[in-house]
């Protein structure tokens, strides 16, 4: 499901789009935080059902759900029909960590 979602993710980041339907302020950085943490919050779980977790599990999620926004940003810088924003991959960033810290509270509630 992690890889779907990332696949999914990568799509919707690299088709064409025809201008920018909304124009409202910052709407896009929610879009951005609230994909990555769907990912790191996914990763959290794939990794805790697999049995996985090594004391770091929530700090390799972060770091390779950013890392993966990270990389998507310098796609779309290559690209001609999108763009590629610091202020995107920090929301990125921001949306992993609540992720990550989101799957690990659910984590801790189902083993008390």
């Amino acid at each position: 499901m992690v890889a779907v979602y990332a696949i999914l993710i990568f799509i919707a980041s690299v088709i064409p789009v025809r201008g920018k339907a909304l124009e409202v302020p910052y709407v896009d950085k929610g879009l951005h935080l609230s994909e990555y943490l769907l990912l790191a919050w996914l990763l959290v779980q794939a990794l805790r059902v697999s049995q996985v977790l090594q004391p770091s599990y929530l700090l390799w999620a972060w770091i390779y759900t950013t890392s993966y926004g990270l990389l998507i940003e310098v796609i779309q810088a290559m690209l001609p029909w999108r763009s590629a924003e610091l202020g995107d991959a920090a929301a990125n960033a921001l949306g992993a960590a609540v992720g990550a810290w989101i799957g690990q509270r659910r984590a801790f509630r189902r083993s008390s």
